[in-house]
């Protein structure tokens, strides 16, 4: 029975081959697949393979991926992508905090983006640190 992966939902790699001190690849759905349009993905954590805001489209879904639960803390000391909020800039760095509860992290469809419910924080180069959500743009040209 063929799996029918949906928009917003985190999957990842069944046989992704880690090394020892490497943390595990997750992916979001940015375009369902239909009989006109194939699987897309949406890098949420840089990896050995692929960075952070990359898309794929994986050879075979079915037999390669699985919906998994992601946690804001699977993602600390991770490179991945915001929208922060004090220059509204999409930005890539090093999470190092997450706000709220270690709940599932879900996104929301908000018009042509795919919005994370968790804010992370990031150290950066100016005074303050930046934070913001996972951030989506699906209007982008796949990478």
């Amino acid at each position: 029975m063929k799996t029918q992966f949906k928009l917003g939902q985190v999957v990842r790699f069944k046989n992704y081959r880690r090394n020892k001190d490497e943390k595990e690849a997750y992916f979001v759905v940015v375009q369902e697949e239909e009989a006109t349009k194939e699987l897309v993905l949406y890098t949420i954590n840089t990896n050995r393979i692929y960075k952070s805001g990359t898309t794929i489209i994986p050879d075979f879904p079915d037999e390669d991926l699985h919906i998994v639960d992601l946690k804001p803390s699977d993602l600390i000391n991770q490179e991945i992508m915001i929208k922060e909020n004090l220059f509204n800039d999409v930005v890539v760095g090093v999470a190092v905090y997450f706000f709220g509860d270690n709940d599932s992290i879900q996104f929301n469809h908000i018009g042509d983006l795919l919005v994370s419910n968790v804010e992370f924080e990031f150290n950066s180069t100016i005074k303050h640190r930046l934070k913001g959500n996972l951030y989506i743009d699906l209007l982008i040209p796949l990478q």
